[in-house]
């Protein structure tokens, strides 16, 4: 894949990405922060993140009295899933903001989830799988972890051990993991718990067991589940993406080159379906935000995994420092 038409391309869908700003930014309004949090994981990888601290402001200031967030601004009940994605882009913007409203805004996020685990080691969304729920603070606590934030270091290190083993516990026989009411196909939750919960186990800490062995089973079934043209789950550009970026960050930890042809088909797939500017749900679809982060982040990705440092694109998930 021609480097210099992916760059060409993130250039050009960024500039759109920012002429929508009043689309994803909490500055002009109330917003769905699921999209905001993908819009400020784009800003970190495009490294602009300096540039938007009144956004990263303005996410603490919709943070509810819990410690976490509602999936729409203007609401106050809060839910696991988007409080993860806001936390994790909080704790992971600071690192170049050092600002003290978003540090003191990760650690009640930490106080959130520590509060909301059940004993069973899951967490609960009426919006999302228990297995998929579960990964996303498991994954804010892999950056915890990984930034050697101190806020109730071994409450977290419990708390993310359980996340962890309850995953595990939970993949099938097959490799993949499945939930009839949200996941049925399985691609979307078995790409998303190899690479936000259970990889970064293997940088960080090595605390799991079974850990490598799991990864490594999810990321055959993904192998198994790409369609000949490169696409995943009936040509789902979300779920094709989600896919794609899985496989970067896991090859390169397991250090296995077999992810290498499904990665590029992938890309290829990725970028063949793609709108003048961004991207919809499906081939053919009307562009939209989310879509297009996801797309940009999946280009700004790939990047990294063509560094001459394999663990370059692992840093794009927040798991080294």
């Amino acid at each position: 894949m021609n480097l210099e038409k992916i760059d060409h391309l993130i250039k050009d869908d960024y500039a759109f990405f920012l002429q929508e700003k009043n689309g994803w930014s909490l500055t002009a309004g109330p917003q769905d922060l699921e999209l905001v949090a993908h819009a400020l994981r784009v800003l970190l990888h495009a490294r602009t993140t300096p540039d938007f601290l009144a956004d990263y402001l303005a996410l603490v200031d919709c943070q509810g009295a819990d410690g976490g967030w509602s999936p729409f601004s203007a609401d106050r009940e809060s839910t696991v899933w988007v409080s993860a994605f806001c936390g994790l882009m909080l704790i992971r913007g600071n690192r170049l903001l050092h600002h003290e409203r978003l540090a003191h805004s990760v650690r009640r996020a930490i106080d959130y989830f520590l509060d909301t685990q059940h004993s069973d080691g899951r967490w609960v969304d009426p919006r999302w799988a228990d297995l998929d729920t579960t990964s996303h603070p498991v994954s804010f606590f892999n950056v915890v972890m990984a930034l050697n934030e101190p806020h109730h270091r071994s409450d977290v290190l419990r708390a993310w051990e359980r996340g962890a083993r309850f995953i595990i516990e939970h993949q099938s026989p097959d490799g993949g993991w499945y939930d009839t009411a949200f996941h049925p196909s399985g691609v979307e939750i078995t790409a998303h718990l190899i690479q936000d919960a259970l990889v970064a186990d293997l940088v960080i800490d090595n605390r799991v067991s079974g850990v490598r062995e799991s990864c490594a089973k999810g990321a055959v079934k993904l192998y198994d589940w790409q369609a000949a043209d490169g696409s995943w789950d009936e040509e789902n550009v979300d779920h094709t993406m989600d896919c794609t970026r899985s496989l970067m960050v896991v090859t390169r930890i397991l250090g296995t080159e077999r992810g290498e042809d499904f990665i590029m088909r992938g890309l290829h797939w990725i970028l063949a379906n793609k709108n003048t500017q961004g991207w919809g749900d499906f081939p053919g679809m009307e562009t939209n935000l989310e879509r297009t982060c996801d797309g940009l982040d999946t280009l700004l990705k790939y990047k990294a995994y063509r560094n001459a440092n394999p663990l370059e694109v692992v840093k794009l998930w927040g798991y080294m420092a």
